[in-house]
């Protein structure tokens, strides 16, 4: 037994931040800043460190000197590049973001859907439904043809419920484009297994959805379908956008 003084002890890490949503945004926020907030913090810390009569004697000890602002030197900005979708070209915003243009437009090449199964627990049957619902309903403005699938619904949420699922379907099934199955909010077991079954031993496109992503208002639900369609375009061999960078 390891008895540690608390008083002499800091905490490393972070500790499950899935189920403290605050915390969550509390660090992205932290994580995610413009340069020019790195360059206010930066310079504010190297500013606290020669105003500190302590802080200035250590680095003089240590014989070091650090100045009150960071290196510059030249740079050399680029100029955007022109995304090319099927029927038109844009320049993309301020923020290199274009998920709104790919979801309204239709990409270069798309593949249609018709031949898919959607495997999902009993009690996430309305999760299902609505899922469902909203790739019918987002597919026409990118695009893409979204078929009836194949449901098959578990009894409950066990990896074994979903392995033998999942064999049982793509057994019954002559040629499947697409896996698709819903699984409960941080099962991360639940998804290795399904990705190991569906990459190394019957091999064939999948797309796990985690079922908490599908909870909210409907906007978040079109939001978050509407990235699945993009994903699984992909994944059979689509192309969602292009750009003129030359050889």
């Amino acid at each position: 037994m390891v008895l540690l003084v608390p008083e002499l002890t800091f905490l490393t890490g972070l500790s499950d931040l899935r189920n403290n949503s605050r915390t969550l945004k509390e660090v992205m926020w932290e994580m995610v800043q413009s340069p020019q907030q790195h360059y206010q913090r930066l310079t504010g810390l190297l500013r606290r460190i020669q105003d500190t009569p302590d802080a200035r004697r250590e680095l003089e000890r240590w014989g070091l000197c650090l100045d009150t602002d960071i290196y510059k030197t030249q740079a050399h900005v680029l100029p955007g590049e022109r995304i090319n979708l099927r029927h038109r070209s844009f320049l993309p915003a301020e923020d290199l973001g274009w998920h709104r243009e790919v979801t309204k437009e239709v990409p270069i090449a798309t593949i249609s859907i018709n031949s898919w199964l959607l495997i999902y627990p009993k009690r996430l049957q309305h999760l299902a439904k609505e899922l469902l619902a909203a790739m019918r309903s987002s597919c026409g403005s990118m695009g893409m043809q979204v078929g009836q699938p194949t449901a098959h619904e578990l009894r409950d949420d066990r990896i074994e419920s979903y392995v033998r699922g999942i064999q049982s379907s793509l057994g019954s099934q002559d040629k499947v484009q697409l896996l698709l199955c819903i699984i409960p909010g941080g099962r991360d077991d639940v998804y290795g297994a399904i990705k190991k079954l569906c990459c190394v031993q019957t091999p064939v496109p999948s797309q796990v959805i985690n079922a908490h992503s599908l909870m909210g208002h409907p906007g978040k639900i079109r939001s978050v379908v509407q990235k699945v369609l993009l994903q699984i375009n992909c994944k059979l061999g689509g192309q969602l956008w292009g750009v003129d960078i030359p050889l």
